[in-house]
């Protein structure tokens, strides 16, 4: 679905990584980690298309439709919390325009002109109500909520209503970036069990390791600038990458005792030549 070949990104002429190389297949469970500043937003970034790596390519299947979840929320202006869940918020006449442009410039047969004709779709289907009020719920939103102005709402209401409108749409490949800050402890573990049988692929950078223990099975680590990849869920990864520093560090204690050894050696063999030549 998605394949990231010796991707490079720097930036005032410092790389963030280089060489990176990512697979993502239609079942993947996967999560992007790293300290603040690695560049996995920037990763995201340059998968969407919003900014342009300095070399490598990323490959996205012709077919596949891809949804992102900003840690921001959009300006929501006056519309409900349900339309905005629905698409009825601006998404669908915004989604009309592209596909008309697209249409008029000989795009049809494009991959971007794909993606939006699915959203269009999926946000036009007759049962789209009845899903995204179901999202809501289970995002836990009570339902005298959904007809209330989002506006009126946290920061943290509004991004599940754009969450909830992001399932709705059922991307085959859904990226999340923290998605649980603004989840209460029933909401994060209803939308955990909705990701257990998300019928798609979820590529997602999170701080909550619980969270990603019960959802994940690779995490991608950018490290060094190099993108690094582990088999399991995150304590898996932090079980693998303890083993690894151990590895090294045994490799490394082992080296500098042979060095010592061997410059033993060469001081005691130059001491005995000197005391012979004397």
């Amino acid at each position: 679905m998605l394949t990231i070949r010796n991707l490079k990104k720097s930036y005032g002429g410092s790389p963030l990584f280089e060489e990176a190389n990512l697979q993502i297949n239609y079942d993947t469970r996967a999560a992007l980690v790293g300290p603040n500043g690695a560049g996995k937003s920037t990763i995201f970034r340059i998968i969407l298309g919003q900014e342009e790596a300095d070399a490598g390519t990323v490959e996205l299947d012709e077919w596949s439709l891809v949804g992102f979840l900003p840690q921001e929320s959009e300006d929501v202006g006056d519309f409900s919390v349900l339309e905005i869940a629905t698409g009825r918020a601006g998404t669908i006449e915004e989604l009309e325009k592209e596909l008309k442009a697209m249409e008029e410039s000989g795009q049809v047969e494009s991959r971007a002109y794909y993606e939006a004709q699915s959203k269009f779709d999926a946000l036009n289907d007759p049962q789209v109500e009845a899903k995204a009020k179901k999202m809501l719920r289970g995002l836990g939103y009570p339902a005298e909520n959904f007809d209330r102005p989002a506006k009126e709402m946290s920061g943290g209401w509004i991004m599940r209503a754009h969450l909830a409108r992001l399932l709705v749409i059922e991307p085959s490949l859904l990226m999340l970036d923290e998605p649980t800050n603004h989840l209460d402890l029933m909401s994060l573990l209803w939308f955990q069990d909705y990701l257990k049988n998300y019928n798609g692929a979820i590529l997602m950078i999170s701080h909550d390791r619980e969270f990603m223990d019960a959802i994940v099975t690779e995490v991608h680590e950018i490290s060094e600038r190099k993108l690094l990849h582990y088999s399991g869920n995150y304590s898996d990864f932090e079980k693998q990458r303890y083993d690894n520093y151990e590895r090294q560090n045994n490799a490394y204690k082992n080296q500098q005792k042979q060095i010592g050894e061997l410059q033993a050696f060469a001081n005691k063999f130059r001491s005995v030549s000197s005391k012979a030549s004397q």
